[in-house]
């Protein structure tokens, strides 16, 4: 476990989503009682609150004040309690975010609110945002654009990793051919950045570049090199830094 791992799951309070099939848990941190925002923190396929590449986003919104509220979504690997990870779909995903955002909204109605997510987290974010006027910005780490892109990265790949997604989430896999966050992209009128790794074979480079163009108000693009889907580490986290500096946070 990395420092900042330690320090924002040892700062974060825990709340429980009452939806329709159960609940869904959120992981709350604020470094004081009168954060100038808040900010929805939504993971990846197999993600967590407490993975790295969260922990370093979540470290770069404390360090500016904002209050960071991070759910546990269904069907995560990482997540032993959220249900059959063979089960988790784009649509799915974005539902359960969408029910957390709700929620924040309810919670915290008179303070900026703000949308952040990585990998299939930064997809949701999107559908989020093309549906809220009132947002304070986006911020995207490693965010796929579509179904689309993340298909053709695997069948870059080969075979093997084409087979192996059908295996783990079939659901996810046949979504592959018509999840689109584009027209979502389009209607965000609030301020996106985007930070991602030069080196991810997941989400590539281009692909990373596609979902900052899709919107109308994009700010800052950071590719860092040697870093791949999951960026963590002091130059990722300056990047983040100055990416929150430009949506003004």
């Amino acid at each position: 476990m990395t420092a900042s791992t330690q320090i924002w799951t040892d700062s974060a309070r825990r709340f429980a989503v009452a939806t329709r099939g159960g609940s869904i848990p959120v992981v709350v941190a604020a470094p004081s009682d009168n954060p100038p925002g808040t900010v929805l923190l939504v993971h990846g396929r197999n993600g967590a609150p407490g993975q790295i590449q969260i922990a370093e986003i979540a470290d770069a919104y404390l360090a500016r004040g904002w209050r960071v509220a991070a759910p546990e979504l269904p069907n995560s690997v990482a997540l032993p309690e959220s249900g059959p990870p063979d089960q988790v779909t784009f649509s799915g995903h974005t539902a359960a975010a969408a029910k957390a955002w709700a929620w924040l909204a309810g919670q915290w109605p008179d303070q900026p609110r703000a949308l952040a997510g990585h990998s299939i987290g930064a997809y949701a974010i999107a559908h989020l945002a093309g549906a809220t006027p009132e947002l304070q910005h986006v911020l995207a780490v490693s965010p796929p654009l579509s179904g689309r892109v993340l298909l053709k990265a695997r069948e870059a790949m080969g075979p093997a990793a084409i087979e192996a997604v059908k295996r783990e989430a079939p659901g996810y896999f046949a979504e592959m051919a018509t999840a689109d966050a584009a027209p979502a992209l389009a209607r965000v009128t609030a301020p996106l950045a985007v930070v991602t790794g030069a080196e991810d074979g997941l989400v590539r480079l281009q692909d990373a570049r596609a979902y900052f163009n899709a919107a109308p108000n994009g700010r800052f693009f950071a590719a860092l090199p040697g870093l791949h889907h999951c960026p963590a580490g002091e130059d990722c986290g300056r990047m983040l830094a100055d990416a929150l500096v430009a949506l003004g946070a």
